[in-house]
């Protein structure tokens, strides 16, 4: 049976060589009902349409011991399956990934759900290294958590952003000292929102990079949709990347101390669906309208301003602490409002000063 078993995975392996990915799967299949563990990993990488569920659902009914199965089920993020000593022996090569530049000013926190994400993020942190813009930040990126992909339960709609757990996040997170959140998992659409990013588990370093601009207040230079339109695109207002009328040329200049030589202003698609004409700064499409583009050389500069003055970021503990306060769960709110407030964040500072003189629930972030 042994042999039978090999001759078929030499069989799919041949075929998956060809591209005949149909072919291939029903023979490792087969391979698996007859014993051979190897395949197994080529069944769950060959379906890459399935739920997480659907696959669960598969490898539970395979015939195989919980120590033979508990690398597959680390592939599917779920770490319950497994015992400490078997999540500690899988999670250990990538436990003390990290990038620590000469100078750092602000932490980003990597959180990975399975091992799809942490071989990923090896990768990308890999590329990021290499990348002469990114790596020229002083930009830390810390050791990864895991989590389990049960408890985080991210959607996987491939049309739709990414939504997950939070308050399982938020539990994972509560003794991390970081600003920036960076989540890798599930499947679909990827997202910046108010210190975190969700990305997901296969994501490339142009993607990443695109996300990580929102947290430098670049926004998309593609059309918005109508109710984001109508929130950004407000003349008068000044972000990084973005005007919303030759008017406020002057005060972007005085705020980013910017020669005019430096702006080609050019009209962009962003604020279409709000009725109104936006410039971006540069002449050349950007990152920010397809993030596969390079990141012109003006926008890093833009970031390395902001970079001078890290405590008026954003931090993710913030967003944490308005989502505690919507609960109503006030001692989240606290903690999550003085971890704000340490990296010096002034309205996290401001709301403690607020409350503390009220000595009533605390007022919104």
């Amino acid at each position: 049976m042994k042999q039978t078993s090999q001759r078929i995975v030499q069989q799919a392996i041949k075929a998956e060589q060809q591209g005949l990915f149909s072919r291939a799967l029903p023979l490792y299949q087969q391979a698996v009902a007859l014993g051979e563990t190897s395949a197994i990993s080529a069944v769950l990488r060959l379906q890459p349409d399935a739920s997480t569920a659907e696959l669960q659902l598969w490898l539970s009914k395979q015939p195989f011991s919980k120590s033979q199965l508990a690398p597959y089920w680390a592939e599917l993020g779920q770490w319950q399956q497994l015992t400490k000593a078997q999540q500690h022996q899988l999670q250990q090569p990538f436990s003390e990934l990290h990038f620590s530049p000469k100078s750092c000013v602000l932490s980003l926190q990597p959180v990975l759900s399975n091992l799809t994400s942490a071989r990923q993020w090896q990768l990308l942190l890999q590329q990021w290294q290499q990348d002469s813009q990114l790596s020229s930040l002083p930009f830390c990126l810390l050791p990864p958590l895991f989590i389990d992909s049960a408890a985080l339960n991210c959607s996987e709609q491939k049309t739709e952003r990414i939504q997950c757990h939070l308050p399982a996040l938020k539990q994972q997170l509560q003794d991390a000292d970081f600003h920036q959140v960076l989540l890798l998992a599930g499947k679909g659409g990827a997202s910046y929102n108010n210190g975190l990013l969700q990305l997901p588990a296969q994501s490339s370093l142009a993607l990443l990079r695109h996300e990580l601009s929102h947290a430098f207040g670049f926004l998309d230079e593609y059309a918005l949709l109508p109710q984001v339109a109508k929130a950004e695109c407000q003349p008068g207002r000044l972000t990084p990347n973005l005007l919303f009328s030759k008017d406020d040329l002057a005060g972007y200049q005085q705020l980013w101390q910017l020669e005019n030589t430096e702006l080609q202003l050019t009209p962009v698609a962003s604020c279409n669906n709000a009725g109104l004409q936006a410039y971006r700064v540069v002449a050349t499409d950007t990152h920010m309208q397809h993030y596969e583009l390079p990141m012109p050389s003006l926008y890093l500069q833009l970031i390395r301003k902001q970079l001078q003055k890290p405590e008026l970021l954003m931090p993710a503990s913030y967003y944490f602490a308005y989502l505690a306060r919507q609960q109503q769960d006030w001692s989240a709110w606290q903690h999550w409002m003085q971890h704000a407030a340490a990296l010096g964040y002034p309205p996290a500072i401001q709301a403690l000063q607020n409350s503390d003189k009220t000595n009533l629930s605390p007022a919104a972030p």
